[in-house]
């Protein structure tokens, strides 16, 4: 019998080799994964010869940003039930920080468990310095919430704080006399409110409910409010729907400082990339040695597509090659994730959240813990390189616990990998549990939230919305005439944005319509009088149905919408955008932190009070004059709105403006072309205009790629020449994306599609 080695002697032995190697990997050929400009952006340290984060230096302000469009949609329902609304749509080369809320890495990193003071300690941010607009979450504040987020305030009395006193005055100076006669008739003493103890106006139905939103925050610091920078942010009202990059100084603690952070140093085994395969590889035979999957389905997720998987072959720097060594990577496959040639999807997520992104994610591996996912996001096999990205989820827990999505906020340019270099692939291989019991049929309300977020985000969820001829014309009747030629193709837009939303009560419609009519007379338009650089740098003065105002805002709302409002801020004047805007902002409380819910739900129809969802108090009475007027018209309505299934493939309907592409960052740019085109005349084109299909085109196509196609670029002739002779790539319909340009002949009850 063979004598056998003492385990301790074998590990001690296996590791002197290691580290043996690991000194000769210059000679040898081996080196840390590296080659790329990612690789010297992103801070990063050296684990047993591999490259890996340096999380004592990586920050979000570090992290390249987003390579693709995406988007996640939470149903009016779910919101309703966890507070607020998570939903957004974010472009290509989006900063990452600009695309994760709080809420969304609440089990990750304890984001809010921070305080504004630790922050500026952390990154040597002086709060005194900067005004509080760059905070935009005070401004979703009420005095009610404020003090109820800092004790402290409820004793100290209005003259102790004077931006909350400017906030009573302000608000007072614009109520009603009905209003201030019912103050009176209270235990409120209304020729002294400077007295009085904070806790003491917070607790009036009306007083606690003025929102800090309705001041000029340019002229405090965080230092007029005591007590705010030591507040930890989730005890301040709306901190989950805030973006990571939204609180000051936030995208530049490293994660190492993060109150959850990861823990120190890092542990797991590394590899040697032995060779770079691309898709062609496994055409007929299923890859054997996966070491990449998701958390859901084991990291053992074989490729058996009959196109084949990319992949890196990896081997055992231990041995280098020797099968069977402890680690057991030798010849152990990491596979392309994503959904292009060649790459790999796996189911992913959990709880209600898993159905986001069809259930899928893109395989890869979770070698720096759950917080984000590695994935191979390409191969090239003539200079034996791969490119790695990762990939964000969103996770909710708590009272209302919805799970996680599948990883699928990405891909983030991440460490890149050369043939003979060293790769950290983190923890062995693992596989999912084979005793794994039937799931119990779910109940009938959660499987109804499930259906609504599904619908909420398949493309096909957004068909035709048809507004009901004579209920148009009941609520048309209401409306000034010199104002209903705008109305007319504004009043449609509401009540079309009403129904996406699922908005169907009647009285919040009214309130709506009501509140388009008062602030730009159903013209989606320009502020009066507006100026570049009245509301800090740039030009985001009022625009739209409700006179979207200030650079936060602007930018809020390009997140959301995947339309860049920041260097095209006339786009909020776009009737769909505009409506959009207008319609989901009072739902969701985006302007000032009040919701239509808190004012018109059910019986409750507080028509004046609900003025503060957009402007404070100001018009509050012509405002719910005019939603009384709205709301008598729509309860004569049999239907106000129906929706028809159009059998499209993709949410963008012609004659509409296009959220976002989930295609190509090429295709995404064409997407914003033709957003900063739309609704323009063709009138220079050939024709005067009439046959300017190729000229429109071209037009996009010169702002998005920065060259024409064609020969003749005004015939259409001549561009379907160019791309069928190599311009183009021959796809089908099903495979287009948001952005793809698409030359079709129609024939006798048939498409060719090219």
């Amino acid at each position: 019998m063979p004598s056998r080695i003492p385990k301790s002697l074998t590990s001690l032995l296996l590791a002197s080799i290691l580290a043996f190697i690991l000194l000769l990997a210059p000679i040898l050929g081996l080196s840390p994964a590296h080659a790329e400009a990612w690789d010297e952006q992103i801070p990063s340290t050296v684990y047993n010869g591999a490259l890996v984060p340096d999380r004592g230096h990586i920050t979000f302000s570090t992290l390249p940003v987003i390579s693709e469009a995406g988007s996640l949609q939470i149903p009016d329902s779910l919101a309703a039930q966890l507070g607020y609304n998570p939903s957004r749509i974010w472009s290509e080369n989006t900063p990452i920080d600009q695309v994760l809320m709080l809420g969304d890495l609440q089990d990750a990193f304890g984001l809010g468990n921070f305080n504004l003071a630790t922050i500026a300690q952390l990154t040597g941010l002086n709060l005194n310095g900067i005004s509080l607009t760059n905070f935009p979450l005070i401004a979703q504040q009420t005095l009610a919430s404020l003090v109820d987020a800092i004790p402290q305030l409820a004793q100290r009395t209005l003259d102790q704080v004077p931006i909350l006193k400017d906030l009573v005055n302000l608000n007072l100076h614009n109520l009603g006399s009905s209003a201030l006669s019912d103050l009176a008739l209270q235990s409120l003493n209304l020729d002294d409110f400077g007295s009085s103890p904070l806790s003491e106006l917070a607790s009036n139905d009306l007083l606690g409910q003025f929102s800090l939103g309705d001041l000029d925050l340019g002229q405090y610091s965080f230092n007029d409010i005591p007590g705010l920078t030591q507040t930890p942010l989730e005890d301040l009202q709306g901190w989950q729907q805030t973006f990571v990059g939204q609180v000051p100084g936030l995208s530049q603690v490293s994660f190492a400082a993060f109150p959850n952070a990861p823990a120190v140093g890092y542990f797991g085994f590394i590899a040697i990339d032995d060779v770079t395969y691309g898709p062609m590889e496994h055409r007929n035979t299923p890859t054997q040695r996966s070491i990449t999957g998701s958390d859901k389905v084991g990291f053992n997720y074989q490729c058996a597509q009959p196109r084949g998987c990319a992949y890196l072959e990896l081997n055992s720097p231990v041995s280098l090659g020797v099968a069977g060594d402890p680690p057991g990577l030798h010849g152990a496959q990491w596979i392309q994730g994503g959904t292009g040639q060649g790459a790999q999807m796996v189911p992913g997520g959990h709880g209600i959240l898993s159905v986001i992104n069809g259930g899928q994610e893109p395989t890869g591996r979770l070698p720096f813990g759950p917080v984000f996912k590695v994935v191979l996001t390409n191969t090239d096999e003539s200079s034996g390189t791969g490119s790695f990205g990762i990939y964000f989820r969103v996770c909710h827990h708590g009272f209302i616990d919805l799970g996680c999505t599948p990883y699928f906020i990405g891909p983030i340019p991440w460490f890149s990998a050369k043939e003979k270099g060293i790769v950290f692939v983190g923890e062995t291989p693992g596989t999912p549990p084979g005793d794994i019991p039937d799931i119990p049929p779910l109940p009938a309300e959660v499987q109804q939230q499930i259906d609504a977020l599904i619908q909420a985000n398949e493309p096909d969820f957004l068909s035709a919305v048809n507004v009901d001829g004579p209920c148009l014309a009941k609520i048309m009747s209401q409306v000034p005439p010199g104002e209903s030629a705008a109305a007319a193709t504004t009043v449609p837009k509401l009540l079309e944005a009403a129904q996406r939303a699922g908005i169907t009560d009647r009285a919040q419609i009214a309130y709506i319509l009501a509140t388009a009519e008062t602030e730009t007379n159903f013209r989606p338009r320009n502020e009066d009088g507006g100026y570049c650089g009245e509301y800090g740098p740039g030009c985001y003065y009022g625009r739209g149905d409700v006179q979207l105002t200030g650079q936060s805002n602007y930018q809020y709302w390009s997140n959301r919408l995947g339309v860049d409002l920041i260097n095209h801020p006339e786009l909020a004047n776009q009737p769909d955008l505009a409506a959009r805007i207008a319609v989901e902002g009072m739902r969701d409380g985006t302007f000032t932190g009040r919701r239509l819910g808190q004012y018109i739900s059910g019986d409750q129809r507080d028509f004046v009070g609900a003025r503060h969802i957009v402007n404070d108090s100001d018009k509050s009475s012509q405002v719910a004059q005019q939603a009384n007027r709205f709301l008598g018209a729509l309860n004569q309505c049999s239907t106000v709105v129906t929706t028809t299934d159009t059998n499209l493939t993709s949410a963008n309907h012609p004659g509409q403006l296009i959220a976002h592409s989930n295609g190509s960052a090429t295709q995404q740019r064409i997407v914003n072309a033709i957003n900063a085109h739309y609704n323009e005349s063709s009138a220079g084109g050939p024709g005067g205009g009439n046959v300017a299909c190729a000229y429109e085109v071209n037009r996009v196509l010169q702002d998005s790629i920065g060259h024409k196609i064609g020969s003749n670029p005004n015939l259409v002739a001549s561009v379907e020449a160019d791309l069928q002779s190599g311009a183009g790539q021959h796809i089908g319909a099903q495979w287009a994306h948001a952005g793809d340009v698409i030359g079709f002949r129609r024939t006798f009850k048939t498409k060719t599609f090219e």
